[in-house]
């Protein structure tokens, strides 16, 4: 019993792949975003405000340098992901959470935690409010056995990125939306380090119109 529930823990969690997370280009759109990073990237992320639509960048040389082309007209927020485990930010999640009285703080870890049974481990990496919403970026990693629905084992750790949606109730909360924006394989390892993570104010509120926001080389924080 507790390999078919694993195995169909497994499933669940291919519906989420990486190819049905992001959004194709609209050909339509002239508009788009390019940037260099002094970090090689394996991934770059631009989060429409609405967080419906994710993009991920072409990238070149080497990773440092990416483009977002044939992005619709609208505000964006960019996630850069280093190839060396660090993740930069630019998500508008609102305010600080640190005015929550501990009850309800306390909660609101709880229900984080509790949204995902299939990733063992998470980290909150930051936590906004606006209202009696509150939206966290969260990182999650299952490094437990994973078995695939034909009954082998999977040779890898999963690695997940999303930006849970809560809606306050009382002192208490209530997950509304989740949106997964990055969700990939790493070697398999016990206990991994969770990513080094910054927010980065400058990656985020990006409007995009009809031309290519040039960016240039982005000035991000080192470990």
């Amino acid at each position: 019993m507790k390999t078919f529930l694993i195995s169909l823990l497994f499933a669940a969690a291919l519906r989420a792949d990486p190819g049905r997370i992001y959004t194709a280009p609209d050909p339509a759109s002239p508009g788009g975003i390019e940037g260099s990073s002094p970090l090689p990237l394996t991934h770059a992320l631009a989060v429409e405000r609405g967080r419906l639509k994710v993009y991920r960048a072409n990238l070149d040389s080497g990773g440092k340098a990416f483009r977002f082309p044939n992005l619709p007209v609208g505000k964006y927020d960019l996630v850069l992901i280093s190839s060396g485990g660090i993740v930069f930010e630019g998500l508008d999640l609102g305010a600080p959470a640190g005015g929550l009285d501990p009850i309800s703080r306390e909660n609101l870890e709880k229900r984080i935690s509790a949204a995902d049974s299939f990733f063992n481990r998470h980290a909150a990496h930051r936590i906004g409010t606006t209202g009696d919403q509150s939206l966290i970026f969260v990182e999650r990693i299952r490094d437990r056995t994973i078995l695939k629905q034909s009954g082998a084992t999977l040779d890898a750790n999963l690695r997940r990125f999303e930006i849970i949606e809560l809606a306050r109730a009382a002192d208490d909360w209530q997950m509304t939306t989740t949106r997964h924006i990055y969700r990939e394989e790493d070697p398999v390892r016990t206990s991994p380090a969770f990513m080094k993570h910054f927010f980065v104010s400058t990656i985020g509120n990006l409007r995009v119109v009809d031309t290519v926001k040039q960016l240039g080389a982005l000035a991000l924080p080192t470990p």
